[in-house]
């Protein structure tokens, strides 16, 4: 359902790209944006952001390259998860506090999320780090996680 939702409003970004806009639909064009843009993260969290059945997260590392070559970062998808999930963990944990106890256990999850995703952005900075600076910085930093 995402998909074809995604299909039709890139049809109709495209032809308000090549066919112009009025100013009088300024106000649509933006609402139709933020509807793309909400359902290009409900995606990305669909394909990023769980557990596969070996309890480890799927679909990274689809985009592992050269900057230039993808266009992306090797950790872009952790930090897309992490702040998806964060997200979600903080919208959870309101809905909880509004009295929607059910929230709590989404909540949960996709703190667990979160922080998987952390620990694997963390985890993937270290093993990326070279230079005896880098790995200073980096060892650093994870001590200072550890004492908190």
């Amino acid at each position: 359902m995402i998909d074809k939702v995604l299909e039709k409003l890139e049809a109709f970004l495209t032809t308000v790209g090549e066919e112009g806009l009025e100013v009088a639909d300024i106000d649509y064009l933006y609402k139709v944006v933020d509807i793309y843009k909400d359902m290009k993260e409900v995606e990305c969290m669909n394909n990023y952001g769980r557990y596969d059945a070996y309890g480890e997260y799927n679909n990274y590392g689809n985009s592992y390259g050269r900057r230039g070559v993808d266009s992306r970062y090797r950790g872009e998808d952790y930090m897309e998860s992490m702040r998806g999930s964060y997200r979600n963990y903080e919208d959870a944990r309101n809905e909880y506090n509004r009295g929607n106890y059910g929230a709590k256990e989404d909540g949960l999850k996709e703190l667990e999320y979160t922080m998987h995703a952390a620990m694997k952005f963390i985890k993937m900075v270290k093993e990326e780090a070279t230079s005896p600076e880098e790995q200073e910085i980096v060892r650093k930093h994870i001590m200072k996680i550890s004492d908190m």
